[in-house]
């Protein structure tokens, strides 16, 4: 990872996140009410006993990235990546708009169908890898697939942690959201495909990327296309959407992992030997990803014929490649961690919107959220505390949509959005001349949002 000025950017917001520990103080939830205390601020040796807690709660990101880099790294070594891309980029050669917005629907509509955002790492490297062939500038590929993703989170139809905190089990905003993101993907696209990228001859470096698409340097020649990675990635999507999608009925699943760990061969289950344990499709985490990338990986070699040590050379050369992105991905949440343990984003909360104002509790979210690095963090502490100062004991299922609209915004310009940031670093992009690129876009967006939220305010 060789870009220090997006390291600067995150470190900038970090040291700005203690400074607040210092002169805010904590406000903690009570039994129904907020309490403020005293200032809890970070000191010499919270820094270096942070590691520790970014080990035990936020290392699945990083795990996840090591995998997908092994990953990348196998199918480079085998030539079927190099084979894919060009495949691809050639069809696409001609009609670049529309892999443009296929591309930008893709990730966009499966993020807000699925709530499927930071496993969609997966699939992003080679989009990219496509999109350079077709000659498109780092900031517009990061907007297509990252950019894209972000804002499908920002429209899910459905989230059901939001849904379990609020206590409601219609989703009454339904059709605000189905509009938000039917508006959201066309001003994406017109975004993407007219305005214009200053300097993109100088940005056009396809060797700016971990992952070159690169001719196969295994020992045992093959004839080697890209039919068994498109494959492989589309039993990977298929396979990602029904595992990590939130579904309300679990019961058809269930009843199918118990009839796959009960095949056996006499008295020994033999599936279930084999398999170990599975989560359940739609109650998985992304410890079920290892396992399943790993069997991709395993199925890759097989097919392009490279052996053992090919294998793990490759899974090794792709993990060193990416162990830079997997660490900067862990070490953005000590900002979360410091402001938690702090308490002075609640103190912000209750200050800004304690009157109940709509447009000052949009106002307190969106400020909030810029140090909420995690989702689900986000879900179980700022609608709680917004509905806290505002007298509320019961949480609003409105204050859950002004959530999902804010944290989404944030988490497409702010420095402290682990998903922006690694792609950022992926394709070497400072972190300034993606926020030069984006701001129309984002305004565009906010005000949407805003439109939005009134919307579901008055009715």
């Amino acid at each position: 990872m060789k870009n220090k000025k997006n390291i600067k950017a995150f470190g900038i917001l970090l040291l700005f996140t203690i400074v607040l520990t210092w002169i805010i103080p904590s406000t903690t939830v009570g039994t129904d009410e907020l309490i403020t205390g005293s200032i809890s601020s970070v000191g010499f040796a919270d820094i270096f006993t942070a590691p520790e807690i970014l080990l035990q709660y936020f290392g699945k990101t990083s795990i996840l990235i090591l995998f997908i880099g092994m990953f990348y790294g196998v199918i480079n070594k085998s030539g079927v990546y190099k084979a894919f891309v060009d495949t691809i980029s050639q069809i696409a050669k001609k009609h670049k708009n529309i892999f443009v917005i296929i591309t930008v629907l893709f990730y966009m509509i499966t993020t807000s169908l699925t709530g499927i955002y930071i496993p969609m790492l997966m699939f992003i490297p080679i989009s990219i890898a496509i999109l350079f062939k077709l000659k498109y500038s780092k900031v517009q590929a990061i907007l297509a697939t990252i950019g894209a993703s972000t804002i499908g989170l920002l429209s899910q139809i459905s989230n059901t942690l939001l849904q379990q905190i609020s206590g409601v089990e219609d989703n009454t905003y339904l059709f605000i959201k189905i509009g938000m993101l039917v508006v959201l993907a066309v001003i994406t696209i017109l975004y993407l495909l007219k305005i214009d990228v200053k300097n993109t001859k100088e940005e056009l470096n396809e060797e700016k990327i971990l992952f070159v698409p690169s001719n196969r340097s295994a020992k045992k020649q093959a004839n080697i296309k890209g039919t068994s990675l498109y494959i492989v990635l589309s039993l990977l999507f298929i396979v990602f959407v029904f595992g990590l999608t939130q579904w309300k009925n679990q019961e058809v699943f269930v009843e199918i992992y118990d009839a796959i760990k009960n095949v056996k061969i006499g008295n020994f289950a033999i599936l279930n030997s084999m398999l170990g344990y599975f989560e359940t499709f739609g109650l998985w985490t992304q410890t079920s990803l290892y396992p399943t990338i790993a069997l991709a990986i395993i199925v890759i070699s097989i097919t392009n014929k490279l052996t053992f040590d090919e294998t793990v050379e490759s899974c090794v050369s792709g993990a060193k490649k990416v162990i830079g992105l997997a660490i900067f991905a862990a070490i953005i949440n000590l900002i979360l961690i410091f402001t938690l343990n702090s308490g002075f984003v609640g103190t912000i909360i209750n200050f800004i919107a304690k009157s109940g104002n709509i447009a000052l509790v949009t106002l307190a979210s969106l400020i909030s959220n810029i140090f909420m690095v995690d989702l689900e963090y986000a879900i179980r502490y700022v609608p709680q505390v917004l509905s806290l100062s505002a007298n509320n004991t019961t949480i609003s299922e409105l204050y859950c949509l002004i959530l999902q609209f804010t944290y989404s915004f944030v988490m497409l310009i702010a420095p402290s959005s682990v998903l922006l940031m690694v792609g950022l670093n992926y394709v070497e992009e400072n972190y300034m001349k993606w926020v030069k690129y984006i701001w129309k876009l984002a305004i565009a967006i906010l005000v949407i949002c805003f439109i939005g939220i009134t919307i579901a305010a008055v009715i």
